[in-house]
Formats: structure tokens, sequence, C-alpha cells
């Protein structure tokens, strides 16, 4: 069957061009595929040697990758994969490669406070479990109902209810209720999703235009003033998105560090080479030149586009 490609909007297109100038052509490449299945293990059932016995008893098919530790190219069909013990069981998590450098970023510590501000569906959050191990408070926050659901699943099915403090809250208001309380704060943002868009699939870009870009934006500025609030001296916050449009990513950064000024951008090391820094300045918008730390990961057959920033409370 001849496959069918839609046409993504023009607008969209140039403004991409603007941002990406030499990266164009490839960034573009990235909407005619889907990227390849991945999944990380989840150390709090299983370790490395034990799940690659596993993995191998049970027939399944991978190459494991050198960076993030602990995650694979999933090789067997996902009908299949889903069907294993492993995968019902919750030893495993099935996640996109950008999606897993979020929680890597936040690098959880025993003993710590952490925040996971937008945590639905709960890949991110039970990757910090995963990662922090069962001597760290972590408390996620999910605003709307049947997503609120889908994170208790994950949970139950990782492991994690007796962990994990989930609550059916406003991320807007975690800044009032845990003023300066938490080490660590993630806010992986409600976003456009420009780098899940897929060209055989309209419904992946259809809801997008300019105006609902610069609506999430305001949300997104809410979201990072509530976590920075709810951030204690010296704690750290991750902000990211699955976003291309710097109105959702360096203009948010730039808005919080203008916005509170015990903030600052800290350098991000990523063994990736897939990686561009952040926009200094954008359609005469100039930027804190710190911006720079920030970090974008271009898209790649494994790697879905991303945007990470790293910032700390004096």
């Amino acid at each position: 069957m001849k496959a069918v490609f839609y046409e993504l909007p023009a607008e969209f297109i140039e403004k991409l061009k603007k941002i990406y100038p030499g990266s164009f052509p490839k960034v573009f490449e990235s909407f005619l595929h889907r990227r390849e299945e991945t999944f990380r293990i989840n150390y709090l059932k299983t370790d490395l040697p034990h799940l690659k016995e596993d993995l191998d008893r049970e027939g399944i098919r991978y190459r494991e990758l050198h960076w993030p530790k602990g995650s694979f190219i999933l090789r067997s069909k996902s009908a299949d994969f889903k069907k294993s013990s492993l995968y019902i069981d919750g030893k495993i998590y099935m996640q996109n490669i950008s999606s897993m450098i979020p929680p890597i970023l936040l690098d959880p510590r025993r003993g710590e406070s952490i925040l996971d501000l937008c945590a639905a569906p709960g890949a991110k959050t039970s990757q910090i479990a995963s990662l922090g191990g069962r001597d760290i408070e972590l408390v996620a926050v999910e605003k709307l109902e049947i997503r609120y659901q889908k994170l208790l699943a994950t949970l139950r099915i990782q492991g994690l209810r007796d962990l994990v403090k989930a609550r059916l809250a406003d991320g807007m208001s975690a800044g009032k209720e845990y003023p300066g309380y938490f080490d660590k704060v993630l806010v992986d943002a409600p976003c456009s999703g420009e780098a899940l868009f897929y060209l055989r699939d309209p419904k992946t870009f259809k809801p997008w235009n300019q105006k609902r870009v610069n609506g999430l934006s305001h949300t997104q500025k809410v979201l990072i003033y509530s976590g920075i609030c709810a951030l204690k001296a010296g704690g750290e916050l991750i902000y990211s998105t699955c976003t291309f449009s710097p109105e959702e990513n360096e203009e948010v950064v730039d808005w919080a560090l203008r916005k509170f000024e015990d903030m600052r951008l800290m350098p991000i090391d990523l063994p990736v080479p897939n990686k561009v820094r952040g926009l200094t300045s954008w359609e005469g918008k100039r930027f804190s030149k710190d911006l720079n730390l920030a970090i974008r990961i271009l898209p790649n057959e494994c790697m879905e586009g991303f945007f990470l920033a790293r910032l700390k409370k004096a």
C-alpha cells in the first residue's frame, strides 16, 4: 500500500527553518518516520544482568545502548514485547531516549525531596524513582483526572504506589502549597509537541497554530514560576519540552531568569552528538546569553526532538 503523507502548516515549516537554518532538512526528515522503540530498566524491580537474562529467556530481541545506562532499542515486535512478563510485571518501561534525559539530569539522590510538577502518564516519575531508590521523597502532581488515572496505573505496574505521593492537583498551585520545600523539581511542561509530528498522521499536527503556541507559553511560565517557588535554596530545577518553538523553550526560561534574580542556568553535559545550544535571541527578542547553556536535542532514529534547561537557586 502506498504511503500517504500530509502537509505540515506552512507557517510551522517557515518557523522551523529559522530555528534550525543549518539542520532543517534533517529535522524535517524526522517527521517522515516513527522513532525506533526504546525501553529502560526499572532498577527497583531488577538489575541489568538479570534483566538481560530474562530478555534472552523470553526471546526478546534488543540492542543495549551505551548511554543512557540501562536503556535498549527494541528489535522484537512491540505487541509481542507487551505480552512478556517483563513488561507486565513492570521490570521495564517503554520510553523514548530523549524523554529519559530529564530524570538523568535531575540526578535524584538518597534523602532528597523531589517534585514532578506535570507527572502523567508517569514515565519520568517512575524513572526518578528507579534512579533515586526508595530513600527519596517523591511527589507527583497531575491536574487532569483521566491523566491522573494513567499516572496511578503506571505507578502500580512499576511498584511505586507506596513510594510516590501522587496528587490530583494543579501544578500551578504547588509553589504556594510547598514553598521552598523541594531539593529538586522537574517541570516537563505541557507543550505543542512539535517533535512528535508525523506526516502520515495529521492528528499529530492538526491542532498546531501560533496562537496555541503563545497560549502554552503563558501556561509554561506559570508552571515554572510555581516550580521555582517550591524549590529550596541550593535546589535544582529541570525544565523540558518535546517541542521546537522558542516561545515554549528559551522564552520561558528567560522569563524565569528575569523574574527570579536568585536563579541561574547551569551547564548540561550530554554524551550525544545530536545536540545544539539553546537560542539567545528569537524574532528580534534577545534572551539571556546564558541560554546557550540550555540544550536542544535534534531528532534522530531513536531520539525525539527535545529542549532541556537546568536551573539552580542560589
